[in-house]
C-alpha cells in the first residue's frame, strides 16, 4: 500500500513538473511571436535565436518529462495516456522541421507566400548574422536534423512503451550478442591460422 502511494506521488509530482515546462514553453512561444502574455524577460533576449531556444528548451523538458511519466501508469491509462503524449510531441516538432526546411529556400532568395516568410524570415536573418551566407545552410541542415530526431524519438518510445519492449535492454542484448559472434568467429579465425600453420610445418619436415 506505501508502494502503491509512493508511486502515485512520483506521478503526480512528474504530470504537474511536466505540466508547468510545458505551459512555460508555449507562453514563451506566444509572447516570442509577439503576443503579450506577461513574459516580458523573453523581449529582454538580444536575439531571437535565443528566444527561440528557451522555447525548445522548455517544451523538451516538459514533453521528456511527460512521456515518462505515463510509462509509469500501467493498461489502457498507460497506452492512452503516451498515445496522446506523442500525438502532442508531434503536432508541437511539425513546425519546427518545417521552418528549418523553409528557411533554406528563403535564404536563397525564393519567394514564399507571405505568410510562410513572415514565419521564417526574422529567424534567417538572425542565423545569416551569426553564420554567414554559407554557414546558415550548415545550421538548417543541422536544425532539419535535430528536427526528425525530436519526431523520431517519441514515436519509437511510445511504441516501445505500448508494446512493453524495454529498448535499452534489447540494444544492449543485441550488442552483447553481436560482441560474443565477434568473438566466437576471431577464435575460429585464429584456430584456423593455426591448423594452417601446423599443416606447413608438417610439409617442411
Amino acid at each position: 500500500m506505501e508502494n502503491i502511494r509512493k508511486k502515485r506521488i512520483l506521478q503526480a509530482v512528474l504530470i504537474a513538473v511536466a505540466s508547468l515546462f510545458i505551459l512555460w514553453g508555449i507562453l514563451s512561444l506566444l509572447q516570442t511571436l509577439g503576443t503579450k502574455v506577461g513574459l516580458n524577460y523573453i523581449d529582454k533576449i538580444p536575439n531571437i535565436i535565443g528566444r527561440y531556444a528557451l522555447v525548445i528548451i522548455t517544451m523538451a523538458i516538459g514533453i521528456m518529462t511527460m512521456s515518462y511519466a505515463a510509462g509509469t501508469f500501467e493498461g489502457k491509462v498507460k497506452t492512452i495516456f503516451s498515445i496522446s503524449v506523442c500525438a502532442f510531441s508531434t503536432i508541437m516538432t511539425l513546425p519546427l522541421f518545417l521552418s528549418f526546411v523553409l528557411m533554406i529556400p528563403v535564404a536563397s532568395g525564393a519567394k514564399l507566400p507571405a505568410f510562410l516568410n513572415d514565419m521564417v524570415g526574422a529567424i534567417c536573418e538572425a542565423f545569416l548574422a551569426l553564420a554567414g551566407k554559407s554557414g546558415q545552410y550548415v545550421i538548417y541542415v543541422l536544425g532539419i536534423i535535430m528536427s526528425i530526431i525530436f519526431l523520431a524519438v517519441p514515436i519509437i518510445s511510445t511504441y516501445c512503451t505500448v508494446k512493453n519492449i524495454d529498448l535499452i535492454a534489447y540494444i544492449k542484448s543485441k550488442l552483447k550478442k553481436d560482441s560474443s559472434l565477434s568473438s566466437s568467429e576471431q577464435l575460429s579465425c585464429d584456430s584456423d591460422n593455426a591448423q594452417q600453420s601446423d599443416n606447413s610445418s608438417d610439409i617442411k619436415d
